[in-house]
Order: structure tokens, then C-alpha cells, then sequence
């Protein structure tokens, strides 16, 4: 039986390329979110791959909503071996023009989204012997506005992954972070250098997933822009 992948954020981008990588390396995809038709493409890539795929409407930020997702994953395709919570950069300007709103939205509800669904999947990888928790940091640094609040989100998961990973360690469940390198990193730089970060947080989060990382945990494995 396949190995099954839960992915969060995976409606475009690098988040999207992720869910199809996991997929290319065998692995049946759950891709949960708020919008079905943002995922569709995302879904049909996947499935081109030849293997399954589901999308699940869920709100990662709410442990009800992720615990109803997480029962449909586990009827139509079985139980999570890995759980990949792609977290995308967040832009609502300068400081002092940031209400608490905009703050909860930028560093709140993404760190919330990782900390909810990884709770949920915990259970389960107990139950079947072991599993992979990763954290897809998406978020531009460099002098733009908003690279205060996506170093908070990025800080802030490493901090997670890297708590839970001692306390997971025993049950065989790893927790890692895949993130820009931080020294001078924008996203939005170059296509080229997009493409060259993207290349590598992809093949990053294929080892992360895969067995031979079994001794990689509480990591932050930053993916420099150029190759």
C-alpha cells in the first residue's frame, strides 16, 4: 500500500510542486484547504502522476475542521504517513500600518495552521509506527516590507519543529523545516532564481519525506536562491 501525504497550502507555487514531487515518489495526496476549485489544478497534476488524489475543504487553523479532514483522508486513503504545512509569505505592508488583523493573518494563522494539523496527525503515525512532520517555509526575506513578519512565521516554526522533535523522536516521527536561505533571499527576485530555490526546497522535501531521513529531525534546512 502506498504511503499517504497530507499537504496544506498546496494551491499554486512551490506548495503545488510539492504535492506533485511526493506523488512522482509514490505517495497517494490529501490536499486540504479552503477552496476547491484554487486546488483543482493542483489535484489533476497529481493524478496525471498516477496516483490518488483527494481534496478536503478544511480550515487548518481550526482543529475541528482538520479533525473532520484528517477522518476523510483516513476513509478514502489511508492513514498520513507525512504531513508537508506549506506556509506562503504574507504582505501587508509597514509596521505601523499593520492592525492586529493584519498581524493575526501574517504570523497568527500560519503558525496556528502548522501546530493544528500537526497535532492532528500525531495519533496516527504513533499508531503505524513512525512518520514525517514538515514545514515548507514559503516567505520572502530581503528589504521589503513584510520580511519582519515572515521571519517571525519562519522563527517561529523552527522553534515548533524543533520542540517537538525531541518528543517525537521515540515514537519514530521526524518534524523539519525546508526554508530560504536567509542572507539576502527574495523570492520574487528572479525567475532563474526562483527556479533555482524552488529546484532545491523540492528535492529537499522528497529526502525529508523519504526513509533514508529517519535520523534528520528538528531541523531548519535552508535552500540557498542560487544553484
Amino acid at each position: 500500500m502506498a504511503r499517504v501525504a497530507m499537504v496544506t497550502g498546496a494551491a499554486h507555487g512551490i506548495g503545488a510542486d510539492a504535492s506533485v514531487r511526493l506523488a512522482e515518489h509514490g505517495m497517494d495526496v490529501a490536499v486540504l484547504g479552503a477552496d476547491e476549485t484554487a486546488h483543482a489544478d493542483t489535484v489533476r497534476r497529481i493524478t496525471e502522476t498516477g496516483r490518488r488524489c483527494v481534496f478536503v475543504a478544511a480550515d487548518v487553523a481550526d482543529a475541528g475542521s482538520v479533525d473532520r479532514a484528517l477522518a476523510r483522508v483516513h476513509s478514502e486513503l489511508g492513514d498520513p504517513a507525512v504531513l508537508l504545512a506549506c506556509v506562503g509569505a504574507v504582505d501587508r505592508g509597514p509596521l505601523g500600518e499593520l492592525s492586529d488583523q493584519d498581524w493575526a493573518e501574517a504570523v497568527g494563522h500560519p503558525l496556528r495552521g502548522v501546530f493544528v494539523t500537526s497535532r492532528a496527525v500525531v495519533d496516527p503515525m504513533i499508531k503505524n509506527g513512525g512518520g514525517r512532520i514538515l514545514a515548507l517555509a514559503d516567505v520572502a526575506g530581503g528589504d521589503r516590507p513584510a520580511a519582519a513578519r515572515n521571519s517571525v512565521v519562519e522563527t517561529g516554526l523552527a522553534g515548533f519543529v524543533r520542540t517537538i522533535a525531541k518528543e517525537l523522536r521515540p515514537f519514530g516521527i521526524t518534524a523539519n523545516v525546508v526554508a530560504p536561505e536567509p542572507a539576502g533571499t527574495d523570492l520574487t527576485a528572479t525567475a532563474t532564481a526562483g527556479s533555482a530555490y524552488a529546484a532545491g526546497a523540492l528535492d529537499a522535501v522528497r529526502f525529508l519525506a523519504g526513509a533514508d531521513a529517519s535520523a534528520v529531525s528538528g531541523q531548519i534546512v535552508h535552500v540557498a536562491m542560487t544553484a
